[in-house]
């Protein structure tokens, strides 16, 4: 199920962006929803990357969950455990001036929703929990790899035995190992019965003590990311298959299907939907993107992991840890006389609206449109580039959005003498991007000199 989803925006500072919210499936009025949480601590990305899945790639025919995989957002993309500190050891007590303090709150509001009945936790920890000693690397001391829960039972009215549903799911994930020495084992760490004083500040033991079940799926760290994800995945569909939720997927559930996942190319759509971003192993830096001196900066993303944030005078994106591009802006007023095009491609002709990727075989030719000037990025050949058959080898590589040389920008100008009549405002259900840097005045005057940016496809070559 490939969806848009919106990623929440700035707040306080160049890093701080709220982490993101997302429903799947129709509640049935049971509160029996199950809530995911994954980045909790920004270096544990295969709790996050799971986490992330369930809201892009999964469809809940069943039941309904909710998913807020980016806790930690500012820290997953410091790829640190917590910039403000462990994020994990806050729900016991948290003071007001605390920076993390409205994140907290909002955590425990999602955990006390009466639709909540389970909540999974999703962490990536090192080594490999063993019940006894194997080596430094397994024993009981480690985390990865192991179910975690905070006591046997709980006083709750749906799913108080949290050791058997545990347990159950320890087996459940062993009989899909892909190498028997990444086995799960249960690990209950009796939270209250030993006075344990880091747990008893954890996200898991906050939600038992409200008397809903909680657990806490731990990845090992010294696994691939995909890997981790892959078992985070197996663990939380039989918790799902325990609540009753059903569901389907749009990859198979291997290290390998998870790994594509993962890696599937990423969207970026910009002002109003106007500009597609399609980030195929990217070129590390994008020059002269049209950015709007009249218009609200907003976007949207094809997952929650996604980001586009401001960094000086430019804007880099990035997805999960994963740096992915820095954009260079030209500053230009927009025009909105349409939304889509006509374009002749391997001789077909084809209406396709802004924001959208075409894919080309043999050559392309954009008609012209009065009053309009057509600028194919990469292709050199004058003002403006319509009524022109266009083949890969007219492009120059340097210019695509890919490494590959294959992605290039096609973009739509009004004339600055045309007046072209407008379309009614759009309304985009988008985010800002916040912290912006002010514009000098002179980018201001020397936008009024050019051509009005009315919006761009993608062509992809074959």
């Amino acid at each position: 199920m490939r969806f848009f989803l919106v990623v929440l925006f700035l707040y306080t500072n160049i890093f701080a962006l709220e982490f993101s919210v997302g429903e799947n499936g129709k509640s049935l009025d049971d509160n029996n929803t199950v809530l995911i949480f994954g980045g909790i601590q920004g270096d544990e990305p295969g709790g996050f990357h799971a986490a992330s899945l369930l809201l892009s790639d999964y469809n809940i025919t069943k039941g309904k969950i909710i998913v807020a995989p980016n806790l930690a957002f500012d820290s997953i993309i410091k790829r640190s455990r917590g910039n403000n500190g462990d994020l994990n050891r806050k729900f016991a007590s948290i003071s007001p001036k605390d920076p993390d303090y409205k994140t907290i709150e909002r955590i425990k509001e999602l955990i006390l929703l009466p639709e909540v009945s389970m909540v999974i936790n999703l962490h990536d920890g090192w080594g490999f929990y063993k019940p006894t000693y194997v080596d430094a690397l397994q024993n009981p001391k480690r985390w990865g790899n192991s179910s975690v829960i905070d006591t046997s039972e709980i006083n709750a009215s749906k799913y108080p035995d949290l050791e058997n549903i545990a347990t159950q799911t320890v087996n459940s994930v062993n009989s899909s190992l892909a190498d028997p020495k990444h086995a799960y084992h249960l690990k209950n760490t009796k939270t209250q019965e030993l006075g344990d004083t880091e747990m008893l500040k954890a996200l898991t033991y906050f939600v038992i003590s409200h008397h809903k079940a909680a657990f806490a799926n731990e990845a090992s760290k010294n696994l691939p990311v995909n890997l981790r994800a892959y078992y985070h995945l197996l663990a939380i569909e039989n918790y799902l298959k325990t609540a009753g939720i059903e569901f389907t997927r749009d990859f198979e559930l291997t290290p390998e299907g998870v790994k594509e996942a993962i890696n599937r190319e990423l969207e970026v759509k910009l002002f109003d939907d106007r500009i597609l971003l399609s980030l195929k192993n990217p070129r590390k830096t994008i020059k002269y993107l049209p950015f709007p001196v009249n218009k609200e900066l907003n976007y949207n993303t094809s997952n929650e992991l996604t980001a586009v944030i401001a960094d000086g005078s430019s804007f880099f994106v990035q997805y999960g840890n994963r740096f992915q591009t820095r954009i260079y802006p030209e500053y230009l007023e927009f025009s909105d006389p349409f939304d889509e095009v006509a374009i002749k491609v391997d001789q077909k002709d084809l209406i396709v609206h802004f924001g959208t990727k075409v894919k080309v075989k043999e050559n392309f030719l954009i008609p012209s449109i009065k009053g309009v000037r057509v600028n194919i990025i990469g292709f050199d050949h004058g003002k403006d580039e319509s009524n022109i058959f266009i083949h890969k080898k007219d492009m120059q590589q340097t210019y695509s959005l890919d490494m590959a040389g294959k992605i290039y920008r096609v973009e739509f100008y009004e004339l600055r003498w045309a007046n072209l009549q407008q379309l009614l405002e759009n309304t985009i259900d988008a985010k800002l991007i916040k912290k912006t840097k002010n514009l000098d005045p002179s980018i201001l005057k020397s936008a009024k000199t050019k051509d009005k940016f009315i919006g761009s496809i993608l062509v992809e070559f074959e």
